[in-house]
């Protein structure tokens, strides 16, 4: 009875992990937040959060992607690790998470989406580079989950920046 032990512990453990790569539709491909800010203007909020993305974020492609100060809107493009625990860090302990970020303030309030996630494994030969690792768009409700909070920490980190900024 002893010798199926593995067999059965194995059976369990696929059947778990497989029913957490469920395929996430693309409605929910997109993260939002909204906070308010009071006493700032569109201007302030506006420089403000592309100060904090040019400090925060780097990215092969360059912290700012687009910028459009009448519209009061900043899209940055930012990397994170990914946030790996127990089974997961066997697969991806030295992946990247790639994404945008798209902030738009108008007075007293700031919009933000989370677009274009990614994963990013590291290259075969183990080195720091991600340019010639796999890149592939999340698609598993199992990574969104793990990467939402992360993304969410993100909204309010810069939240509490602009809460505080002296412009």
């Amino acid at each position: 009875m002893l010798k199926y032990l593995p067999f059965v512990l194995m059976i369990l453990l696929l059947s778990g992990c497989a029913g957490e790569l469920t395929r996430i539709p693309d409605s929910e491909k997109t993260i939002q937040a909204s906070s308010d800010i009071k006493g700032k203007n569109q201007l302030q909020l506006f420089g403000a959060t592309k100060d904090w993305m040019e400090e925060n974020f780097t990215s092969e492609k360059g912290p700012i992607a687009f910028e459009d100060i009448q519209e009061g809107t900043v899209i940055g493009n930012g990397q994170l690790d990914y946030p790996c625990s127990w089974l997961s860090c066997l697969t991806k302990s030295n992946w990247k998470v790639l994404f945008s970020m798209k902030v738009t303030a108008q007075p007293g309030l700031i919009n933000t989406s989370f677009r274009d996630l990614q994963l990013a494994s590291p290259p075969a030969s183990g080195g720091a580079d991600f340019s010639h690792g796999m890149v592939a768009p999340v698609w598993s409700r199992r990574d969104m989950d793990a990467i939402r909070p992360l993304l969410l920490k993100l909204h309010r980190d810069l939240t509490v920046f602009l809460q505080h900024s002296p412009r």
